[in-house]
């Protein structure tokens, strides 16, 4: 199996495109996408999307009393 590297960012959508791979029409291939080293993971992104969004942090507790709530429980 031949394995091929090629970096590119993420673009609107979350899409990616891949050109010019050295394989014919109709080929099967598989794809395994890694972040760059040193790149936030989603546990940094989701700490960095509530800080910019001002989303308060709950507890499990004060979440469980909220969809209690909603529920009518």
């Amino acid at each position: 199996m031949q394995a091929l590297r090629k970096k590119m960012k993420v673009g609107r959508q979350g899409i990616i495109r891949l050109r010019g791979l050295p394989y014919p029409p109709g080929t099967e291939v598989e794809v395994i996408v890694f972040p760059e080293p040193g790149q936030e993971g989603i546990y940094d992104y989701t700490a960095q999307l509530i800080s910019r969004k001002k989303i308060p942090r709950y507890s499990t507790k004060e979440i469980e009393k909220i969809v209690q709530e909603v529920r009518g429980v």
